[in-house]
């Protein structure tokens, strides 16, 4: 979608959404559900009663036939509220309505009232016929509930019937009574279902979901702490629940100024924290509006809880008025950020946040009773709007960071990929090197073992028969000497050449035949041993030539008639000793140990990592040579 077109599409979507928004608010305003006004149906079956006689009294142990008795009634229009017929009273009022039956409606059966501030007793010609909550005392509330009151056609008379209604309520809390319904109980009871709904069902349903509502806005809050204005929001949202529990409890677990200063508190920290939300929310460098509406929240609810009588309860609600200019205005700024961003998340809220703002100034004017007592309260409808428009823009938020970290993810995953196969390539290369490089270094090796062993014993032969003829004796042995070497080249080239005493077995078994040709006996002595671990055949075929070494030697200087070899395991020490000795004429003492041979065996011991010694035999003659192999290679 190019640019142009985006933009026309935001444009006619924030149109829609916010005339929609404007529309929701008029209809709210001027044609919210008013059960008290009826329709034309209800009008031809029932009667409304729009005035009434009433007697207010302080008395609470005045009967209904004694006020039915008192003349001392004055005429009033219903609805009647109590802030502004009677200010200051406290106490009880007798509402009289007098009426004659027409033929020309059905017979009553009920009475239906929308509202009766707090609550409300009936009586039908002196008959008590129901009523809601007590009467004196710390009254319960049922402010907000309708009423509906059956009873018998039997106590209605031919020519004049009385209706006395008793409400009994507290000064400046909107106390008093709204228009009355007389009619068949089948006309009434749906009215009455349609109030019920609207004023304690609804505003169950609003505080539950408005509950649910700011406990998941904190837990993303606290999840995502970089959204810290939704912290700010969750909490305002929690505490609109807690203020909407007065619309559909009967009990509150205060006293009723208590109550209602705690209510008025709650009102300024949810105004305060709304406010707080929206300039977190648009990124605003405010500081003093901030610190100004914590400011204030904190002064209203002092003012409220030091307020020493309901006079100045009353006085506290008009210090709720100031903020809402101010959260209207940040709310107009919301849709200029939207606007301006071009962003329908922000849009959508701004626009429900507008409908709540504006439904909840119309619900203001209805509790300063400039609209009928009767109205139904519809910003905490609204605030669902607002709160499942809060939950929806967290939705998308987590759901796009998701999206980022999937896209994130595939991302890292092929750059993963190609490098996996870089690498991949990059072993092959070096292992292919490193192959080539142990093929070289092995071929280096054989070329070096044929040069030191074969070579140099050909070498020697050669040098030898030039001085003097050699016999068939000499040559056979020159000739044999090579092959053993050769022998051991090619053992060596075996990989699984690492078991010594398989190594020493084959060894003994190609020299043995050679000793045997020179006299010599051969004393084998070869114990159980553990593998020897991280030794490579070559180590073990430098040991071999060792070991090969010193039989040359025995064989061409020493003269020994006896050889012999032994192989044990020392468990103490966690080695193999390897024990070679003769019978021969030995060396003197002098230079026993520091012959060419011997320092070429010790340099090759010392390579791998073994000790090795020289000495004499058990019976002080010839030469003996002993190694120490530890069982695992030293590094």
């Amino acid at each position: 979608m190019n640019p142009e077109s985006a933009d026309r599409l935001f444009t006619g979507r924030f149109l829609i959404l916010f005339l929609a928004t404007l529309l929701v608010a008029l209809l709210g305003t001027f044609k919210a559900p008013l059960p008290a006004l009826g329709d034309e149906y209800s009008h031809q079956q029932a009667y409304m009663f729009q005035q009434a006689k009433v007697l207010f009294s302080s008395d609470p142990t005045l009967s209904a036939s004694e006020v039915l008795a008192l003349n001392a009634k004055k005429t009033v229009v219903l609805p009647d509220s109590w802030d502004t017929t009677q200010p200051e009273f406290e106490g009880q009022g007798w509402y009289q309505i007098d009426f004659r039956l027409s033929p020309d409606k059905p017979v009553p059966s009920a009475v239906f009232m929308p509202r009766a501030i707090m609550n409300a007793h009936a009586y039908l010609n002196g008959h008590w016929i129901g009523g809601l909550g007590t009467l004196e005392g710390d009254i319960t509330r049922h402010w907000n509930y309708p009423y509906l009151f059956q009873f018998s056609p039997d106590l209605l008379i031919p020519g004049n019937n009385t209706l006395l209604i008793q409400v009994a309520g507290y000064k400046n809390y909107r106390s008093g009574l709204g228009r009355v319904w007389l009619g068949p109980n089948s006309v009434l009871e749906p009215m009455y279902e349609s109030s019920y709904r609207w004023q304690v069902t609804g505003s169950m349903l609003a505080t539950l979901v408005a509950f649910a509502s700011g406990v998941l806005l904190l837990l993303f809050a606290r999840v995502f702490r970089e959204q810290e204005g939704f912290l700010f929001f969750s909490l305002a949202v929690i505490i609109f629940a807690a203020r909407n529990t007065g619309y559909f409890m009967d009990w509150i677990p205060l006293p009723h100024a208590q109550w209602g200063q705690l209510v008025h508190s709650l009102h300024a920290w949810f105004a305060c924290l709304y406010g707080l939300f929206l300039i977190r929310y648009m990124n605003l460098g405010w500081k003093w509006i901030p610190r100004g509406l914590v400011a204030y929240a904190i002064a209203v609810s002092l003012i409220t809880l030091a307020a020493g009588s309901e006079q100045i309860l009353n006085f506290t609600f008009w210090l709720l008025l100031p903020v809402i200019p101010l959260v209207f205005i940040l709310n107009v700024l919301l849709l200029t950020y939207s606007w301006r961003l071009q962003n329908f998340e922000a849009a959508i809220l701004g626009c429900s946040s507008l409908l709540f703002v504006l439904l909840s100034i119309r619900d203001l004017a209805t509790m300063l009773n400039l609209l009928p007592i009767e109205s139904i309260l519809l910003s905490q409808y609204t605030g669902i709007l607002l709160f499942v428009s809060a939950c929806w823009v967290i939705f998308w938020r987590y759901r796009a960071l998701l999206l980022e970290l999937k896209a994130s993810n595939d991302s890292l995953n092929s750059e993963l990929a190609i490098r996996e196969q870089q690498l991949f390539r990059q072993f092959n290369l070096l292992r292919k090197i490193e192959q080539q490089r142990a093929q070289d270094d092995e071929r280096r090796r054989i070329m070096q073992d044929i040069h030191d062993g074969v070579g140099s014993s050909l070498v020697s032969a050669l040098n030898l028969s030039e001085t003097k003829p050699l016999s068939q004796d000499e040559m056979r042995d020159v000739l044999q000497e090579c092959l053993d070497d050769l022998r051991m080249a090619i053992d060596s080239l075996d990989p699984q050449s690492d078991d010594l005493l398989a190594l020493l077995g084959n060894f003994r078994w190609r020299y043995e035949r050679r000793l045997k040709a020179s006299g010599v006996t051969l004393l084998w002595s070869v114990a159980d041993i553990p593998k020897l671990e991280g030794y490579s055949s070559r180590d073990l075929f430098d040991l071999l030539r060792i070991v090969q070494e010193i039989f040359a030697n025995s064989l061409k200087h020493a003269k020994a008639s006896k050889i012999e070899l032994s192989v044990r395991w020392d468990e103490a020490n966690d080695k193999v000793l390897l024990n070679i000795s003769d019978n021969g004429v030995g060396m003197p003492h002098n230079t026993l140990g520091r012959g060419r041979g011997l320092a070429h065996m010790k340099i090759r011991a010392k390579a791998i990592r073994i000790e090795l010694y020289t000495g004499r035999n058990s019976q002080e003659q010839g030469v003996a040579v002993f190694m120490a192999i530890p069982r695992m290679r030293r590094k």
